[in-house]
């Protein structure tokens, strides 16, 4: 719970909060967050895949300790900041498969030269207020001077967090966004068939802050709210040459030029309710202006008289919204999620995963927190990208490749994934055999051990059924009698472990004949 409120609530992430958790026999140690622009990683392809994109990545570690006790115990923080050092130096005190898996990322990282060294938060989690005393922050103090003396890190906080801060994390976490926005200069835009409303001109700077920024944290200090962004909020850097600029005049006192030469905020969303100059609105995003809200955050306290341009548009249609999205964006690299959110299929397979009963259930999120006020298990949620590589696996015999080198799948199967007249009953399959999966690894039926063999046991679970990579395109009659084989086995925990177990004894033979033991070069040996 703590992992959930402050990822996915007090950081505004979206993440799996199991993903993060480790098992519980670690020392000092309840879970690990490893983020690489933006996005989760808990084993080497997952980092590679993303790292072999561009350059300059950005990447944050964030370590979590939790206790129910109301009182910060000096020894078990000790211990808590003794584990995320030995985790960064002798690994001396790293232990299981998990963390094994997270030191090969923490590895990959380091391996790619970049312009800013990760970032390090620690998070201390208690029921209590969280208020540190003297002893404490001593040996809080102590504890960043070792670790800054690694000189591995851009930055490093650790924070005690109480439990109100926890509890505003999951309040945030579970309830869409909303806020007031007073937008006197407000003109009508023309109407649209899938638009309810919208208005253009321009606000005070202090408006636009108002709406991105979180709540306070213990310091009293507000962030920007991250889950509010399409944009990678992670992008910003005030020492570039353009930003730098911008800062500069700003700070100078030429604020009435802002209005000029910015081309200002879109925010979408899904309700806004009008009341004179006042606009509420629900469940918003703001889709165009990371730079500019960043830009406006890092000198907000000389925003006074500072005019920003503002469309706000009131839209429910998500394939619009996604529409808006990419038009507004089209500089910058469109999220794969957001790809195949535009595609007529996803939302009939959307619709059609949700409509499923009791055990069958899985929900498709073709927009980023698009069931966080919605009471479900979470670990239910699947993004397009996450279904692509279950089906690069099972539909087209690409196991090796599902996450090490899903980019690839998508420029090559695009045009053959995802289209109109596929059968949605398929892909559902797909979608729930990587929820059983982790099931199973997450309640102990499966060891975690096994997640190393994830693509390949799902593989295997098809390919009993199917020989060739083309059911897609097979007659309607045979692709329901292996949807009903590979169901059968879902429905039955035991015989699905069974068969995890067997395909990882055959792999397992593989490679112990192969000589190879590290974990790196068992990936390798599996995908040649």
């Amino acid at each position: 719970m703590s992992i959930f409120s402050l990822e996915n609530g007090f950081l505004g992430e979206n993440i799996d909060p199991f993903r993060a958790h480790l098992k519980g026999d670690e020392f000092g140690i309840d879970g690990v967050a490893i983020s690489i622009q933006g996005t989760l990683c808990t084993d080497v392809d997952e980092a590679e895949d993303i790292l072999s994109v561009g350059k300059n990545h950005t990447s944050e570690f964030r370590f979590y300790q939790s206790k129910t006790s109301d009182k910060l115990d000096y020894g078990d923080i000790s211990r808590f900041l003794d584990a995320v050092y030995d985790f960064f130096t002798s690994q001396e005190l790293t232990t299981g498969t998990q963390l094994e898996s997270l030191v090969e990322v923490k590895d990959k990282i380091y391996e790619v030269t970049a312009k800013t060294s990760p970032s390090l938060r620690c998070f201390y989690c208690t029921t209590g207020s969280g208020q540190v005393s003297t002893v404490i922050q001593k040996l809080i103090d102590t504890n960043k001077d070792r670790l800054s003396e690694l000189n591995i890190f851009e930055e490093i906080q650790i924070e005690c967090m109480g439990a109100k801060i926890i509890q505003n994390g999951f309040r945030s976490a579970t309830n869409s966004s909303s806020a007031k926005i007073n937008f006197p200069k407000a003109i009508t835009m023309p109407t649209h068939e899938k638009v309810d409303e919208a208005y253009i001109g321009y606000v005070p700077a202090s408006e636009i802050l108002e709406i991105s920024l979180g709540d306070p944290d213990q310091d009293g200090v507000r962030h920007i709210n991250r889950s509010l962004f399409y944009d990678n909020v992670r992008g910003f850097n005030p020492d570039s040459e353009i930003n730098k600029k911008i800062i500069s005049e700003l700070e100078s006192g030429d604020n009435a030029s802002f209005v000029f030469k910015n081309n200002g905020i879109t925010v979408v969303s899904k309700s806004i309710d009008r009341k004179g100059d006042t606009f509420t609105i629900e469940d918003y995003q703001i889709v165009n202006g990371c730079q500019t809200t960043n830009i406006l955050a890092h000198i907000r306290e000389n925003a006074e008289g500072i005019s920003v341009p503002l469309r706000l548009i009131g839209c429910s249609d998500i394939d619009f919204v996604s529409s808006i999205i990419i038009g507004t964006n089209r500089q910058n690299e469109v999220k794969e999620d957001q790809f195949w959110a535009m595609r007529p299929f996803m939302k009939d397979l959307e619709e059609y995963c949700a409509f499923q009963s009791g055990d069958s259930r899985i929900f498709i999120e073709r927009r980023d927190n698009q069931y966080r006020d919605i009471s479900i298990e979470r670990t239910r949620i699947f993004k397009p990208s996450d279904l692509m590589k279950a089906a690069a696996a099972m539909f087209f015999h690409q196991p090796h490749r599902a996450a090490r080198d899903h980019r690839g799948i998508r420029s090559e199967f695009s045009e053959r994934i995802f289209t109109e007249g596929h059968n949605v009953e398929l892909y559902h399959v797909a979608a729930l055999a990587l929820y059983k999966f982790d099931f199973l690894v997450r309640t102990a039926k499966t060891d975690r051990s096994r997640v190393i063999y994830r693509f390949y046991a799902l593989y295997a679970l098809f390919r009993m059924h199917w020989s060739t990579p083309d059911i897609l395109d097979a007659a309607p009659k045979s692709q329901k009698k292996v949807r009903d084989a590979v169901i059968a086995v879902l429905n039955d925990n035991e015989a699905f472990s069974i068969q995890i177990e067997e395909v990882a004894g055959h792999l397992e033979k593989i490679i112990s004949e192969a000589g190879i033991t590290t974990r790196e070069k068992i990936r390798e040996l599996l995908k040649s």
